[in-house]
This record gives C-alpha cells, structure tokens and sequence, in this order.
C-alpha cells in the first residue's frame, strides 16, 4: 500500500480532490443555500446613503435589481469559481518552477483540504469575507510580480467598503509582506511607497465608514426601502448592524468566548486544525532560518578598515571579513519575516470581541498559507530544503490527514466544531488528527537531527 501511494501519489490525490468537488460543501445546491444572513446583506447599496458593506450590493444592483436567494447563490458561485481558477494558475505556476518531488503537491492539497480554507467559503457561500480573501491573494500575487502594484492600495480601499474586518484580518498581512520585501530585496521605493499608501489608504476609509458609514433615514424607513429590493425575508441582525455605526456595531457583538460550551467548541476547533498550525510552524521556520543566514567571505589578509569589512580572528593568524552590509542586511531581512509571521496572526485580536471565532481562525489559516506561497515564489522558502514532507512515514500521515479533513468537513463561522454532540464523529476526527500531529512532530525531530549530522 505504502509503495503504491508513494508510485502513484499525484494520481491518488487528483482523485481526493474529484471528491472534495462533488461533495455537498463544495458548491451547494439553491435548496441548501441558508445562509440568509449573508444574503440579507447583497441587498444594501449606496441608494441610502454611505452604508457599511454597500459596495457590492451596488455593483450587483447593475445585473440583479431584486436581490434573490437564486441570485445570490450564482452570483456567489461565480466569485468562488474565479477565485479556484485564479488559485489554480499560480499553483501551476508554483509546482511548474518551484516544485521537488512532490513536496510541494503535498502542501498544496493540504491546504485544498483543510476545513478552514475553500470548504468553509462554499459552505458560507454569500458572505463577502470570500471577495476579501480574493483581494488578499490578488494583492499578494501582483507584490510577488511587483507589477502594477498601485492595484494594491486600490484593491485595500475596495475591501474596506465590502466589510471593515479587512482592516484587522487582512491589512496586516499584506503591509508586512510589502515591508518584507522592501527590507529583503533592493529597498525599491516604489514598494514602500505602496504600503505608505495602502495603510494611509484604510486607515482614511475607516475614518470615513467610522464617521459617516451610516444612512440618514431612519432603521424603520431603512429597513423598508432595503427591504423593498430583496424577493425574500431579510435577516433583522443583517439590518442592524449595517444600520448602525461601527462603535455601536461593537456593542451588539456578544462574545460566546465567555461560557464553557462555547470554550469546548473553539478548543475542538483548534485541535482539529492543529495539523494545518504544525506545518505551517515548521514552514515558517524554514523561512526564518533562511533570513537568518548570511554567507561569509573568506580573506587571507588582515583586514582593511574603512572598507565596510567587519574582522573575525582564525586559526594560524589569519582573518575572515563579513561584509557588514550583508550582515545588516540580512538582520533587517528577519525581522521583517518576523513581522510578517506576526501579522498573519492579527486575526486574534477579534476573537475576545465578535462572536465568529471560525471566520477568524480561517482568515488566519489563510493569510498563513498565502504568506506561505509568496515566500516560495521569492524563494525565501526553498522547496529542495523540505525535507519533512518526502520520504518516510509522511506519505502515509498525509494521505491520513487529507482523508480525514474530506470527512469532517468545513468548520462552521460561529460555531467552529459542528460536531462537539458528534461522539464517533469527534473520535475519529480527533483520533486522526492526533495520530497525525504525533507522526509529523517525530518526522520534524528526525530530519532535525539528520541535519545536525
């Protein structure tokens, strides 16, 4: 079996991701679409005023006059399969020029599989963190081309009028990443200039949702008028929290961090994606470590001051020099990939204040693996390097955790663990999902001491 999985490996996972496609989460049915909350809100244009989240309402409203479930459902299917197009050119892109036995395939099926990542976007098809999550990737994507990178503060101001969670979630994540490769590469200005622009650029379109991203009329004639352009019952909570401004909007959140079921299903939540916070830790490793390298350049002769040359004393009276600007460099390289590692992590700050702790930990799953992805296309992550996911056990443990993440599924967004009543749901998962942590840690141990030798 080992042998064959290992012989056939990319033809076994091509079919596990044929599965992923045709389950019921992928894209689900007009029947099955209940997310009325998230299609309350395609309902809210700029026709009342400056309202919060109203951009996509208006451009929809050039397509779709009556907003309706049917419409919503399309609409949202389309930006998801635009979204896996635009996903699937750069991972052909990365495994084309990047890849190295197969290393690479493993990190990009798993992150396919995971149940934080593209199940949990079709699961919550309508919602607009999925044009968020677009926006992060595209911006990402023309950073790694540094082409035309004033799109990014356009595309940051854009998301802002999708939903103000951009600025905490993903923000961020994308000014780090500009700051990383300012600090790493040629100290380009035209990079730093494109974060300068894209943080001054959110923080003025909170200022402006903050100050005045509320309609004038009053809820029971807003309610109506946004009522009057929905084929369906609109979702009272979509109303008023699009009603009200964002300081009040704080105050209708009710964090569910405060009792013990609420505790259980946030730590089952953590457990099962304990594999996808394994690996990504070990990456991230990697990339640090690569940061902190830095080559050293031999000289037979003393050193000569004043030439930028930092002395180390040899063996038999001889002298090495290290290029001071290299050192300097290369310390100013890792802790901007400290920064961006941190960063990927900003959305922590909203679980103890919003109540949608799933969404949170799948936005940080994927500011994470995009990072991820930007790193080995600038080769700050070197694939030939990964020795923990070829060989050995891993074959075996991957296709366990990828088995496993088809069967349980997406998390859900306010109730990450959907299946904490779930007695032989949660065995198995758990039980998978352990046996996978134990097996990639011992693996992560062995190559260590491997490369100590």
């Amino acid at each position: 079996m080992k042998k064959f999985i290992e012989e056939h490996e990319k033809e076994s996972l091509l079919i596990l991701i044929t599965m992923l496609a045709v389950t019921r989460w992928w894209i689900p049915g007009v029947a099955g679409f209940e997310n009325m909350y998230a299609a309350s809100q395609w309902a809210l244009s700029y026709d009342y005023g400056l309202v919060r989240r109203g951009l996509i309402g208006t451009i929809a409203e050039l397509w779709m006059p009556v907003v309706s479930i049917e419409g919503v459902h399309h609409s949202a299917s389309v930006a998801l399969c635009a979204f896996i197009a635009m996903l699937a050119a750069v991972f052909y892109f990365l495994l084309n020029y990047k890849e190295k036995s197969g290393k690479l395939f493993r990190i990009i099926l798993f992150f396919i599989a995971a149940p934080a990542t593209l199940s949990l976007c079709a699961r919550d098809l309508g919602r607009f963190d999925l044009f968020l999550i677009i926006i992060v990737f595209l911006s990402l994507t023309i950073l790694s081309f540094k082409k035309q990178l004033w799109l990014i503060p356009v595309l940051m101001t854009a998301a802002m009028f999708i939903h103000e969670s951009f600025l905490v979630l993903y923000t961020p994540t994308i000014i780090a990443a500009m700051v990383f490769v300012y600090a790493s590469e040629k100290r380009e200005k035209k990079v730093l200039a494109a974060a300068f622009v894209s943080a001054i650029s959110v923080l003025a379109a909170f200022f402006v949702l903050f100050k005045f991203g509320y309609p004038k009329a009053g809820y029971e004639e807003f309610s109506r008028l946004v009522q009057s352009r929905a084929a369906f019952q609109m979702t009272e909570l979509s109303m008023r929290e699009c009603y009200y401004t964002v300081k009040d909007h704080l105050g209708l959140t009710l964090p569910y961090l405060r009792d013990t079921g609420s505790i259980l299903n946030f730590t089952g939540a953590l457990v099962i994606l304990s594999p996808a916070f394994l690996i990504l830790l070990n990456l991230w490793t990697h990339a640090l470590r690569n940061c902190k390298e830095y080559d050293e350049v031999p000289h037979p002769d003393p050193p000569i001051q004043g030439e930028g040359m930092s002395p180390l004393p040899l063996q038999g009276g001889k002298s090495e020099r290290v290029p001071v600007k290299t050192q300097t460099l290369t310390l100013r390289t890792a802790a901007a990939c400290v920064l961006f590692l941190l960063a990927t992590l900003s959305g922590l700050m909203l679980l103890p204040i919003a109540t949608d702790y799933g969404r949170w930990l799948s936005a940080i799953i994927f500011c994470n693996f995009f990072s991820v992805f930007f790193l080995i296309s600038r080769d700050v992550i070197k694939v030939e390097e990964l020795a923990e996911y070829s060989g050995g056990s891993f074959p075996m443990l991957f296709v366990l955790i990828v088995l496993t993440y088809l069967f349980f599924g997406p998390l859900h967004d306010w109730e990450p663990y959907p299946y904490q009543h779930n007695v032989m749901y949660s065995f198995l998962s758990i039980t998978s999902v352990l046996i996978f942590d134990a097996g990639f840690i011992l693996r992560w141990r062995d190559v260590k001491k491997t490369e100590l030798k």
